[in-house]
């Protein structure tokens, strides 16, 4: 057995620096993954479907048994609809649950925890895809972009189930471990969904988000409680957010940088609001440059609660 992973094959392979002898160090059945995988991200579906029945027949023999790989291909079938509707969530919850016996924590089990947490949500069952994405933590030593991703989707189920502390409090983590990463459009997104729901709630006595994070414990009450969120915060997130997306602000559609003219007027800030005035030259959609020729900060307070 090589010393190389499959995620680690997987990781190198799709940056497409993976080194001859690496490939060469892997068992000719892991070699076959690496080509099923590289199929199904380059839009090969047929091609992916044929090897991986093939590959999962052979995971599975005497000869070339790889309970990994058995359960790597059972993931990727079911999301590529090699299996009937009605077997989708057991597949993937068999996979899940191999993953974590065989490689606990690695990135291939957090993958499959996503997936499954994913196709409850798909099937209307929020609660269940929050159990699942719960597995995923970087106490499991999941990896942190992986966990990030986990968390923005938690943030958008539980805003689904009017939960908007329990959202602002994910959406929150999940931009501040994609800025770890410096996984700057993920980020992006992250702190624009948050921003959208925290100028709902601008209070000027909310504790700061970060503490919110950190101080974090189970909760007994399942009473919901009050949504807010502190001035400074969306300063800090709208701030970050125009970092990112004001390095390109062309394009005819552009409601994020809507989103930041709402942040500058609802908060007073003169900071965002001359960044905006910056780019104004370069934006393409007509209705945000209105926008921001409009903006008045004298008639804003930076406590809308």
């Amino acid at each position: 057995m090589s010393d190389l992973t499959l995620d680690e094959a997987l990781a190198l392979d799709a940056s497409g620096t993976i080194r001859p002898e690496a490939k060469i160090a892997l068992t000719p059945l892991r070699r076959d993954f690496l080509r099923m995988a590289r199929a199904i991200s380059e839009d090969g579906a047929v091609e992916a479907l044929a090897l991986s029945e093939e590959i999962l027949d052979r995971s599975r023999s005497a000869g070339e048994r790889d309970p990994e790989v058995e359960a790597r291909v059972r993931l990727d079938r079911a999301l590529i609809g090699a299996v009937e509707d009605a077997r989708v969530g057991f597949e993937l919850r068999w996979a899940t649950d191999r993953m974590a016996t065989l490689r606990p924590g690695s990135p291939g089990h957090a993958l499959a925890l996503l997936n499954l947490a994913s196709w409850h949500a798909s099937v209307g069952e929020t609660m269940m895809a929050l159990a699942v994405h719960s597995e995923i933590s970087s106490a499991s030593d999941h990896p942190n972009d992986l966990v990030a991703l986990s968390r923005l989707e938690v943030g958008r189920l539980h805003q689904k189930i009017g939960d908007a502390p329990s959202s602002l409090r994910h959406l929150w983590s999940s931009a501040s471990r994609f800025s770890e990463e410096g996984m700057k459009g993920e980020e992006a997104i992250a702190l624009l969904e948050w921003l959208d729901l925290a100028l709902d709630c601008l209070a000027e006595d909310a504790e700061r988000m970060g503490d919110v994070v950190a101080n974090t414990m189970p909760r007994t009450n399942m009473e919901p409680s009050e949504a807010k969120a502190h001035p400074e915060d969306v300063l800090d997130s709208a701030t970050r957010a125009a970092d990112i997306i004001l390095e390109d602000p062309t394009g005819e559609s552009r409601a994020d940088i809507g989103l930041l003219v709402d942040a500058a007027h609802c908060i007073s800030s003169s900071l965002i609001a001359e960044r905006l005035r910056e780019k104004i030259g370069s934006i393409q959609d007509q209705q945000v440059v209105g926008w921001i020729q409009e903006l008045d900060l004298s008639d804003s307070e930076p406590d809308q609660s």
